[in-house]
């Protein structure tokens, strides 16, 4: 079975989890595959854009429950920077920016992919879900520093001490999504017309935009980020081709 489907539709690349009769849970092999997926796109100097989602009903359960009931406590430190620390990194640290996709329910490290990455668009059947206390575990797959980073200290931590699960609404209110829809097609077509405004940007516009954002910067390093990006920019071209446009309009 092939575990992650990746497609490349001219500069946009779709990574899916592909376990849908168990609402993509986490295994080894998954992440695995995942990692693998985010590495190639990355290096892919043809893709800008990266959409990520899961197939089937649920985006991802989170932990498969029969694997993690093979894992010994002696392990699970060196599980968790393996796998679960390897997948959020190539995720939230990915050159390219990504969107995920999030038709269904995303629990536990399920979330914590979401909150991953850089745009979040949601169907009505989506929601997030925080059961991490309430299995007897604590937070991982950097959910702890995603969720406080989106929504504060004492808000994260009510949540995760009270194992919240959030309607996309709640998370829309929150700010922690950007887009709802009715349902996949609605989300599909307007995915289909922003990805072509995105085509207008000079290539490599979104890897720099992320690359000057992310990151715990000083005030100081952030300036030296935007000059460093900015002459990258500039080199690209489209600048003084928007200059040449804007004064043949004005004759």
């Amino acid at each position: 079975m092939t575990f992650v489907l990746t497609q490349i539709e001219k500069n946009v690349a779709y990574i899916s989890m592909n376990r849908p009769e168990v609402y993509n849970a986490l295994t080894p092999d998954l992440i695995e595959a995942l990692i693998v997926a985010f590495d190639e796109v990355n290096s892919n100097n043809t893709v800008e854009i990266i959409i990520f989602k899961g197939e089937g009903k649920g985006f991802c359960a989170g932990l498969d429950l029969q694997w993690a009931m093979s894992i010994e406590p002696n392990t699970v430190v060196q599980i968790v920077e393996r796998y679960f620390n390897t997948l959020t990194k190539a995720i939230h640290l990915s050159k390219k920016p990504v969107i995920c996709l999030l038709q269904g329910a995303a629990s536990g490290a399920g979330a914590s992919l979401v909150l991953a990455c850089d745009l979040i668009f949601a169907t009505e059947q989506g929601s997030l879900a925080f059961p991490f206390l309430s299995l007897g575990l604590q937070p991982d797959t950097g959910m702890a520093y995603y969720l406080k980073q989106r929504v504060g200290y004492h808000q994260a931590f009510e949540w995760l001490l009270e194992c919240k699960k959030l309607s996309v609404d709640e998370a829309l209110h929150h700010k922690i999504i950007q887009k709802k829809f009715t349902d996949e097609i609605v989300m599909s077509e307007y995915l289909n017309t922003y990805l072509k405004s995105l085509t207008q940007l000079q290539c490599g516009a979104g890897a720099s935009l992320k690359s000057i954002l992310q990151g715990d910067f000083t005030f100081e390093e952030t300036l030296k980020k935007e000059a460093k990006e900015q002459a990258k920019a500039v080199t690209g071209g489209m600048l003084k081709v928007k200059i040449e446009e804007f004064f043949r309009s004005r004759k």
